[in-house]
């Protein structure tokens, strides 16, 4: 009697609520799936424009906050598949009830490899069950891969935080720059190990001359990947899947995370090429328009509507990269940062290496302000252009950089940039003054 007590274990014996709950886990998986679809689809926004609100653009909290939207996003789309694959599933339940016998081979008379095909896969049972596995796998795996990408963005995060912060105590006191940097040295070593532990499902864990000293290593960066969160999923995932495939998975999940990634990012340079390609045909584009434009579109310039009927021509144009580059290759970034210049000294400077014209025809003494864009949040800078002396219209306003006296390397970073040297933004606009 003792010894069947001790093999009545915790994971051996499963409650009754729990065997009744895994047998109806799809009810709440979609409920889940689709409550937390609606939310998550509302995050990402929320998140770039609070980080565009709070936090300078570039800075180690506004990159985390984008690989937080891009975390998300990837949880998004698999609980979409996870929704589609659940669809199937009530689709084959719905048919293995009216057709219990499933796929009649008889009536087909399929001949050859095809009749050995629906003799192995002929049966609705055998394919419910086959999707049942899949929607629940692609549930728990959509959080592994939510879990994974936030866990190495927040070590990433943690390493040039630990660095950015021991920096200014190494250049004030000559004693602690050589104990911080091989400080600084050691973590990243560390960080290495927890990567290369990660990578082989656990290399130092199951070694006896590791495991002592690393538990507390991977506990401290458990904390600092926020892997407790996910870690016992991927653990089940790996334990259960045996052989070589299960050394698959790390390299799985980094793959679909970085392809992500990049796939992204390659949308994101779509827009963008798309909307150089119809700028610089003169082509419509409804995105210089805040009355036509959508927020994902891809901002540069905008003016209030395709036709304006007051009298000023409201101009965003967003802050490019180009632009700070090119303050500095020109010898005047000596005291202050672009990012702290006032709208007097950005003024001059836009008034002098900008082309902003109308119908070919430069407009002279711009003030520019700085600002955000009230639906984008990007940083940016706002001139208005007084209308009065155009006649009524149509009309074309082009917004470029002026090439003049240019050296070559900053011609250079403004063609890094793939902006064109003369045009950044051609739109067309009716003034309609009456």
């Amino acid at each position: 009697m003792d010894n069947k007590r001790k093999h009545n274990t915790e994971e051996e014996v499963t409650p009754r609520w729990l065997k009744t709950i895994q047998l109806n886990s799809w009810e709440a998986e979609l409920l889940i799936s689709a409550l937390v679809l609606y939310a998550l689809f509302q995050v990402p926004d929320y998140l770039e424009q609070t980080s565009l609100q709070t936090f300078d653009r570039g800075s180690r909290i506004h990159k985390l906050f984008g690989l937080l939207e891009n975390a998300i996003q990837l949880l998004s789309y698999g609980y979409i598949l996870h929704i589609l694959v659940r669809g199937i599933w009530v689709a084959s339940v719905g048919l293995s009830y009216v057709f219990p016998r499933g796929v009649n081979q008889e009536s087909l008379n399929f001949k050859g490899n095809f009749k050995k095909e629906l003799t192995k896969n002929g049966s609705l049972v055998k394919m419910v069950l086959r999707l049942e596995e899949l929607s629940s796998i692609i549930y728990g795996i959509s959080f592994i891969f939510f879990g994974t990408l936030v866990g190495f963005g927040a070590l990433l995060f943690s390493f040039l935080f630990f660095i950015e912060f021991m920096l200014p105590y190494m250049n004030s006191n000559t004693y602690l720059a050589v104990p911080l940097f091989f400080f600084i040295l050691f973590y990243f070593l560390l960080c290495i190990i927890v990567f290369i532990d990660f990578l082989t499902n656990g290399y130092f864990r199951r070694k006896n001359w590791s495991a002592d000293w690393f538990y507390y290593v991977a506990y401290f960066f458990r904390i600092v990947t926020l892997s407790f969160l996910y870690r016992r999923s991927l653990l089940v995932l790996i334990s259960n899947i045996k052989g070589w495939k299960s050394y698959l998975i790390p390299f799985i999940v980094l793959g679909v995370t970085g392809g992500f990634m990049y796939l992204k990012d390659s949308v994101s340079d779509n827009k963008r090429d798309n909307y150089y390609i119809s700028n610089a045909d003169g082509d419509y584009n409804a995105a210089n328009y805040e009355n036509t434009r959508n927020t994902n579109d891809h901002l540069v310039t905008t003016i209030q509507s395709d036709i304006i009927q007051g009298n000023t021509l409201k101009v965003f144009l967003r802050d490019i990269g180009s632009f700070e580059a090119l303050y500095s290759l020109e010898g005047k970034l000596n005291k202050t940062k672009w990012d702290f210049l006032s709208s007097d000294s950005i003024s001059r400077f836009f008034n002098n290496r900008l082309s902003v014209s109308i119908d070919d025809q430069k407009v002279e003494d711009l003030r520019w302000f700085k600002t955000q864009h009230p639906r984008n949040y990007e940083f940016g800078y706002t001139t208005f252009i007084d209308l009065t002396k155009y006649d009524r219209g149509a009309h074309f306003l082009r917004v470029g950089i002026d090439t003049t006296d240019m050296i070559t390397a900053a011609k250079n970073v403004v063609e890094r940039e793939n902006y064109s040297l003369q045009t950044i933004s051609n739109i067309y606009f009716i003034y309609d003054n009456e």
